[in-house]
C-alpha cells in the first residue's frame, strides 16, 4: 500500500472511530466565564413555564402580558424569542408600570441559589 492511501485510510479510520464512539456529557449550562450578570436588585424570581405563544408569559402559575419593548434573556444573556423556550425553568424578571412583564432572565445555577423575593 502507497503512503497516500494509507495516510487517507487511516483518516477516514480515526474519523469513523470519533462519530461511533459516545459523545463525553457536557454540562447543561455552562456559566460564562468573567463577570457575573448585575441582575436589578427589584428583579423577582419564580419559574416560567414555556409560553404559548399567546402574548402572555406563566410565572409561578400567574399569567402575566407581556409589554410591546418585553426582551428574554437566555443564561448566556442573549436574547431569545419566546417560542424558543421549551422547558419551564427559573428566572427573575421586571414588569413595567402596566403590570406587563418588561424584561426576563433566565438563572444560571449560581444565580438561581442568590435568594431574592418572589
Amino acid at each position: 500500500m502507497d503512503l497516500p492511501t494509507s495516510l487517507l485510510l487511516s483518516i477516514l479510520s480515526a474519523v469513523a472511530e470519533a462519530a461511533l464512539e459516545p459523545a463525553a456529557e457536557q454540562p447543561a449550562v455552562q456559566e460564562a466565564y468573567g463577570l457575573p450578570r448585575a441582575l436589578p436588585d427589584e428583579a423577582r424570581k419564580g419559574v416560567m413555564q414555556p409560553p404559548a405563544g399567546d402574548g402572555y408569559l406563566t410565572i409561578n402559575g400567574q399569567q402575566w402580558p407581556l409589554a410591546p419593548t418585553a426582551q428574554i434573556r437566555n443564561r448566556q444573556n442573549l436574547i431569545v424569542l419566546p417560542m424558543q423556550i421549551e422547558t419551564a425553568t427559573e428566572v427573575v424578571y421586571v414588569t413595567n408600570a402596566d403590570g406587563a412583564i418588561h424584561r426576563v432572565w433566565m438563572l444560571t445555577p449560581t444565580e438561581a441559589a442568590v435568594a431574592r423575593r418572589r
